[in-house]
């Protein structure tokens, strides 16, 4: 599975500008792995295998990226899911958070890649403004670029990851070479958490 991670696409290398406004060597984007049921089902479990290890009453994911991770894994749990919005509606509720009244509950707040924490971040302090408590924020790539150390420091919330870059970089070796590797090493290393 990690080698069709890189023949769908999923993880790429070249020259990329983040969402962060960051530019990189390298861009993971696991909506890539909606179109591959047998890839789903893989990244699925990973997750499932970090939250076995929480408690938790609702899963939450981070717009847009955590939204499908987030419904699979709490029907899945059998847990009531819902999501964060980026920001409030101009209409309606104006609500935030969605799917799912957290106020009174444990919730994870799930996301797919992690970079600077910002998103993550504003997430999980929207799901304390609606009343909720986050026990964990669970992503599958922590790009290892100081998002965990943000959420941790903001918020003093944990962050749980599927896997770091450097332990999927040295999976992901035999299929994209020792140059591409140490190229992302080489960036990597200029972060200092």
């Amino acid at each position: 599975m990690i080698q069709r991670l890189v023949e769908r696409g999923v993880v790429r290398f070249g020259k990329f500008r983040l969402s962060s406004g960051l530019e990189s060597p390298f861009y993971v984007d696991l909506r890539g792995v909606l179109g591959d049921p047998d890839l789903l089902r893989w990244v699925v479990e990973r997750y499932l295998a970090v939250l076995s290890r929480l408690e938790f009453d609702a899963v939450l994911g981070v717009a847009t990226g955590g939204i499908p991770y987030a419904s699979i894994l709490g029907y899945l749990l059998g847990r009531p899911v819902g999501y964060v919005r980026v920001e409030e509606k101009g209409y309606g509720t104006g609500r935030r958070v969605e799917g799912v009244d957290v106020a009174g509950m444990r919730a994870v707040v799930v996301d797919d890649v992690l970079t600077t924490g910002r998103s993550v971040l504003s997430a999980v302090n929207a799901v304390r403004a609606a009343g909720g408590a986050v026990v964990g924020v669970v992503v599958f790539l922590d790009r290892e670029q100081c998002g965990a150390d943000a959420v941790r420091r903001g918020a003093g919330v944990d962050v749980y990851s599927v896997y770091r870059m450097r332990e999927l970089l040295e999976e992901l070796r035999p299929y994209i070479g020792e140059e591409r590797s140490r190229s992302v090493l080489e960036y990597l290393s200029q972060w200092r958490c």
